[in-house]
């Protein structure tokens, strides 16, 4: 599932300080889970290219002992299976699309504790797994991120900064992003997995993965942000797909902070006024043609809301202004959209799933396949 490239967060604070919710660590705790207890899951529809590379990428980074899943999110011909089968593992077949609804087949499909996703546009660089299985070992960390390059900037990029552990609901916008993100699968089961209304493939294309940190934060739970693992961006959208992706972005931040107004209103409201102030900042600064914090010597820190709204490229050019309206205007629409929304918990109700798409038997027959229903994990 596509995704714009990495940038550092911005906040009210300077750019290089963290969150106020977030303190750095000076190591991992002891007695770290293995990769006998990981999955890794792949979610990807009608993109085999992309995937044959992430897959090939996985195996070169990834201990032999890792479970890996592909989810195919409805995809239209046998290409992503028949890709997956290639790799030599294995494939489940979600005939509805839409990345949350993936992302939840994925849960159900492994039995290991813990579970890594990234994205099929993105390269797995070694060390990925382990950097994040070691935070595990705290029985407080929930969930472990990790740090996003472009792939051709990657040479150039700065230093990671220090881990940090976050723990208020508010400081999951920068908590990380779904292109590198593991959790303790039993803790995403317990707060009723993805919401399935958020994500690529759906009208609130975007947020599922800060609404998740944001949701294990608000039950108490701990998320590390470690950028010591590292997948590469390989895909960046141009022109009006750009500005596409960005709006997509912006409904589901504004779906994000519709659903915390009305279930914890003054955290609804931090996160509101944290979104609102970046993107109008952005914006403007795009507007003035002013230099975006964001960017450091060609490199990209990972983090969350900064994915969205902060540097995407230098200030200034009509590109940028474009992206940066577009998710303001998204921010908006999707508020207004998800006001009306009926919540169970802290998921939207998806009261217009999207179509199924069904393939013929001799297909979707591939071994290890299975046709995967909308449900909750």
């Amino acid at each position: 599932m596509p995704r714009p490239p990495d940038t550092t967060p911005a906040d009210a604070l300077p750019s290089d300080a963290p969150p106020p919710g977030t303190l750095p660590l000076a190591g991992p705790p002891g007695g770290a889970p293995g990769p006998a207890d990981l999955a890794v899951v792949v979610c990807s529809r009608d993109r085999a290219a992309l995937l044959r590379r992430a897959l090939a990428a996985v195996a070169a980074a990834t201990p032999a002992e890792v479970e890996v899943v592909v989810v195919d999110s409805g995809s239209r011909t046998g290409d992503t299976a028949a890709v997956a089968a290639e790799a030599g593992v294995r494939v489940v077949r979600c005939d509805v699309p839409g990345l949350s609804i993936a992302r939840n087949e994925g849960l159900a499909a492994t039995a290991r504790p813990f579970v890594l996703f990234t994205d099929d546009d993105c390269l797995a660089v070694p060390g990925w797994t382990g950097a994040a299985l070691r935070w595990f070992a705290d029985p407080a960390v929930v969930a472990v991120t990790g740090r996003m390059l472009d792939h051709e900037l990657a040479a150039d990029a700065d230093a990671p900064r220090p881990p940090r552990r976050v723990t208020r609901a508010v400081d999951g916008l920068d908590a990380g992003h779904g292109a590198l993100m593991a959790f303790r699968r039993a803790s995403v089961l317990d707060a009723g997995g993805f919401d399935t209304v958020l994500g690529a493939g759906r009208a609130l294309a975007g947020a599922e993965d800060l609404d998740m940190f944001v949701r294990l934060l608000a039950a108490g739970g701990v998320v590390v942000a470690d950028e010591a693992g590292v997948v590469l961006h390989a895909n960046t959208r141009a022109g009006a797909d750009h500005a596409a992706l960005y709006r997509g972005y912006g409904r589901g931040l504004g779906a994000l902070v519709a659903k915390w107004l009305r279930l914890r209103p003054r955290t609804g409201a931090r996160l509101a006024a944290t979104v609102v102030r970046r993107a109008v900042r952005r914006w403007l600064r795009a507007r003035a043609g002013l230099q975006g914090s964001g960017m450091h010597g060609g490199g990209m820190h990972g983090g969350g809301l900064g994915s969205l709204v902060s540097g995407l490229v230098s200030g200034g050019d009509r590109r940028t202004a474009a992206a940066q309206r577009a998710l303001l205007h998204g921010v908006v629409s999707g508020w207004r959209t998800a006001w009306r929304l009926p919540l169970r918990g802290t998921v939207f109700v998806d009261v217009t799933p999207p179509a199924p798409v069904t393939l013929a038997a001799d297909v979707t027959g591939t071994a290890g396949t299975t046709s995967g229903a909308h449900r909750a994990p």
